[in-house]
């Protein structure tokens, strides 16, 4: 390589042909922020577990259940148990689709952020050379 070959190809130098930067920023790299976005969903899945939530959503706070265990019918203690089977289940309800709600949002959040960051860097060169030109023809 002569002196004259970095001037005309100054990525040459690193050893870094133009191919080869190219195939690393439009697939390599968009692979991995992929790739990363898909483990990052994984685990918040496995953090809220949604399947769970979803099947126990009706279930008892903490399991906290009475059961009626008199023989005949007593009003009174028919009624107890009634009522704290009714608000635990209830209880249960509110903090499970709480956590839903949580879950859904930090997934959309996280979405969203992953979505806005794939744009920003595939775009990343074609707002590169239009903000180039605007300061080149903004000066001359």
């Amino acid at each position: 390589m002569g002196p004259f070959d970095l001037v005309r190809h100054p990525l040459v130098f690193t050893g870094i042909t133009l191919p080869e930067f190219l195939r690393w920023y439009v697939f390599t790299v968009p692979s991995k922020i992929l790739r990363s976005y898909m483990a990052y969903l994984r685990a918040f899945v496995e953090i809220f577990s949604f399947a769970f939530l979803a099947k126990t959503l009706f279930a008892p706070w903490r399991q906290i259940t009475d059961s009626y265990n008199q023989k005949g019918f007593n009003l009174n203690q028919f009624m107890q148990s009634l009522t704290l089977n009714l608000v635990s289940r209830v209880i249960g309800f509110l903090f499970r689709s709480i956590t839903l709600f949580l879950g859904f949002g930090f997934i959309s959040a996280l979405t969203i952020l992953f979505a806005v960051y794939y744009m920003l860097w595939l775009s990343f060169p074609v707002v590169f050379w239009v903000g180039i030109t605007y300061l080149l023809t903004a000066f001359a």
